[in-house]
């Protein structure tokens, strides 16, 4: 996995996943699920306020998380 390989050279990393029980079994360094329909991972076109605070999110994760944690999101589409 290329997260991992990315890990091993001390750059931390964090995945949005849509399928927490399949990432879950893969185990990806952070995972972070957002209940969104696949292909809306950032929710809908144009919404940039949601977008923002989504990779803002995934940011701080990937700097705070711990390793192989899920963090369940509860955002909600308009």
């Amino acid at each position: 996995m290329i997260q991992r390989e990315i890990e091993s050279r001390g750059i931390r990393t964090a995945s949005i996943v849509h399928l927490p029980k399949v990432a879950e079994k893969v185990k990806p360094p952070r995972m972070m699920h957002i209940p969104f329909p696949l292909g809306r991972t950032f929710g809908r076109a144009f919404d940039t306020q949601l977008q923002t605070r989504i990779i803002k999110d995934l940011l701080d994760f990937a700097i705070y998380g711990e390793p192989e944690e899920l963090v369940r999101l509860d955002y909600k589409l308009k």
